[in-house]
Order: structure tokens, then C-alpha cells, then sequence
């Protein structure tokens, strides 16, 4: 009984010190009319309305979930079957993978695609210029990041959101020694139907297929989608567009030299507990990312940023 009052009191405390730390946010940092901060399942989430478009940003992993430029449907796709929970990924918009994409290179247990995506940021600033909202979240080094990522550093994402939105992810190596970093910008994008879709930008560039665990160059011009895809593009920094039935969306990015451009299909979906198993339907992954010979090294106080843009054209 006892036990179970001690429970009950320290919910209490912890609802009582969220509601708080949100109050704080909203008189520091909103914008009334169009930026506010709100409790959504075990987040605090940004809301933003700009005078192009709106979106919406978890403190949790600093991960962009929806982006609407006004008049149109959502850019971003979300799982109807993601979790919201601590410790768990968010399946869709932008999840930001940092220090390290896929597994970890020798830690099996280690959290897959790193820790940035399951950690929660903190506010550091947020403006408002001719129409365009700026907001700026900041992950740093602490007791459980040295477990996983034993460096010192301070992880930056600011994040524009107007006629583009745009994700910024600068790392700055607050350490004495110089450290490595994979990374990926791992946008979901919303598509009508994946049969409908065609990805232009990627012909003669070679790739890594993860699929088939071998290396090939793309010939096409267009990308076509029709079986599971999981490819590395490497040596490429220009941007890609996706074709849909009636809208384009470009996908530009800077501090990258691969483009990884993913859909699970359905045998693969089926298996993803976060994912309905029609989902793959209507997602696509094209992703700014560090990888293989892009792996980044920062010496000590120096900075790396990985950037992406999104826009309709």
C-alpha cells in the first residue's frame, strides 16, 4: 500500500513538474498566434503556424512530424501504428539518426539509427521573420549519453518552417580528442499510392543496395518503385525529386554525399510492429545522410552540419 502511494505521489510530481517546464516554454519561447508548445501523448510538441504552411515538432528526438503548406496535405508521413513512448523511435516525419546510422558498428545492444531520436531536446530559441518561423532545439552530452557516446559535444537542430521547411543538424565536439559520426536527415514523405511514385535526380550514381548486400549504379532517369528498396547512394549532393500524381516535392540538403532512399514493401512492413501493413503504400524515405565513405571525423571545437530542405515546386 505504501509502495503504491509512492508511485502515485511521484506521477503526481511528475505531471505537476510538466505542466510547469510547459508553462515556462510558452512564456519563454511561443509566439502568440504561431508558435506554441503542448502536451501529446509522452511529448511536449511544437505547433507552428507560419504564413505558408504549418507544422509540428516533438521535443522528442527534435523530430519534424508534419509539415502543410497551406492549401495542400501533409508532407510527411507518420505510422498509424507508431509508438509514442519513451524509449521507443517515432516511426515517420524527420527522425533525426545521430551518432551513428543503422546498427551500431560494434555494439549489438546499442540503439539502432543512435540515441538523438529517443532523447528528449531542450528549447534554445525561437523567431519569427518575414513570415518564416525559426525554432531551435539542442541536445547535449550528459551522464547517459557517455554510456552510449563517450565525447562531449552539443547537437543543434534548427528548424525553418515557411514556404520550405528546413532541418539543420549542426554537431559542435565540445571533446579533447576528435570523434567519428554517422548520421541521417531520415525523412518520411507522404505519398498517394508508392505505384504512382517516381524519384528523379539519382541517374548514373552508384549505390550501395542493402537488400541485396552488393554495390550497382543506377542507369535510369527515374527511380521507379515496384519491390523493397534500401539504397546508399553515394558521391551525390544534388537534390532529388519525387514525382506523385499531383504535386512534386524536391529534397535538397547540404554536408552530404549520400542519399539513402528506402520503402519496407509489404513482406517487410508485415514484420514492423510500427507500421500498418499497408503503410508502405503511402511512404517514401529519401534521406541527407553521412555514411560509409561520408562518415564524418570533427576535431576538437569544430563543427559539422547536415542539412535538409523540403519544398513543392
Amino acid at each position: 500500500m505504501e509502495s503504491f502511494y509512492l508511485l502515485y505521489l511521484y506521477f503526481e510530481f511528475k505531471q505537476s513538474y510538466n505542466k510547469m517546464q510547459l508553462s515556462e516554454i510558452n512564456e519563454r519561447y511561443g509566439i502568440e498566434g504561431v508558435l506554441t508548445f503542448y502536451e501529446e501523448k509522452h511529448s511536449i510538441v511544437a505547433e507552428i503556424n507560419s504564413s505558408y504552411s504549418k507544422a509540428k515538432i516533438s521535443l522528442y528526438g527534435a523530430q519534424v512530424l508534419s509539415f502543410i503548406p497551406i492549401g495542400q496535405e501533409d508532407l510527411l508521413f507518420v505510422s498509424s501504428e507508431s509508438y509514442f513512448e519513451e524509449g521507443k523511435a517515432i516511426r515517420g516525419g524527420i527522425p533525426i539518426c545521430w551518432p551513428w546510422f543503422n546498427a551500431h558498428p560494434t555494439e549489438a545492444s546499442f540503439p539502432s539509427h543512435g540515441f538523438a531520436r529517443i532523447s528528449t531536446w531542450q528549447v534554445n530559441g525561437a523567431m519569427q521573420n518575414n513570415g518564416e518561423i525559426t525554432l531551435e532545439l539542442v541536445l547535449k552530452s550528459n551522464e547517459e549519453t557517455f554510456k552510449l557516446f563517450p565525447y562531449e559535444f552539443e547537437l543543434y537542430a534548427e528548424i525553418k518552417v515557411g514556404t520550405k521547411l528546413s532541418v539543420a543538424l549542426t554537431t559542435i565536439n565540445k571533446s579533447e580528442s576528435a570523434f567519428d559520426i554517422s548520421s541521417a536527415l531520415h525523412s518520411y514523405f507522404n505519398v498517394s499510392d508508392i505505384a504512382n511514385v517516381s524519384l528523379k535526380g539519382l541517374k548514373d550514381t552508384p549505390y550501395m543496395d542493402d537488400v541485396l548486400k552488393k554495390e550497382a549504379r543506377q542507369n535510369e532517369d527515374l527511380l521507379l518503385f515496384n519491390n523493397r528498396i534500401d539504397r546508399r547512394y553515394h558521391g551525390i549532393e544534388t537534390d532529388c525529386v519525387i514525382n506523385d500524381i499531383s504535386r512534386r516535392i524536391n529534397v535538397a540538403k547540404k554536408g552530404s554525399k549520400v542519399t539513402v532512399v528506402w520503402n519496407p514493401w509489404e513482406e517487410l512492413a508485415a514484420q514492423m510492429a510500427d507500421l500498418g501493413n499497408e503503410d508502405y503504400r503511402n511512404m517514401l524515405c529519401v534521406e541527407a545522410a553521412n555514411s560509409l565513405e561520408d562518415t564524418i571525423t570533427i576535431v576538437p571545437g569544430n563543427s559539422h552540419c547536415l542539412e535538409t530542405t523540403i519544398s513543392l515546386i
